[in-house]
């Protein structure tokens, strides 16, 4: 059975990224996000949720940063994961969330 080891280090690293972040530490939050997603993917229980926090986290503090161009993948990948959430739970919240990123990003553009 799984444990779960890469569930609890997204979540620990997603965490420690939005604290980071929130106290202008904006480089090591990038880089614990961008651990936090790493994890996401290799988390044990297929949950689609796992990588949806990361990647709403990491999309936000990159528009901060004004890194336009790593946005666009980051956003439509948060769509599917959403889309994916959708499909297991019957709704998900951060589908709405997406298309608030998209019109960000076509703003950006």
């Amino acid at each position: 059975a799984a444990h779960g080891f890469f569930s609890v280090e997204c979540t620990a690293c997603c965490g420690l990224g939005n604290g980071a972040m929130q106290e202008g530490r904006h480089e090591e939050g990038v880089a614990l996000l961008r651990n936090a997603l790493a994890a996401a993917q290799l988390n044990e229980m297929d949950e689609p949720a796992y990588e949806i926090a990361p990647l709403g986290e990491l999309v936000d503090a990159l528009f901060k940063t004004h890194a336009i161009d790593e946005v666009e993948p980051l956003v439509l990948r948060f769509r599917e994961a959403a889309k994916a959430e959708s499909e297991k739970e019957g709704f998900c919240f951060q589908e709405l969330g997406s298309l608030i990123f998209i019109a960000r990003l076509h703003e950006a553009r």
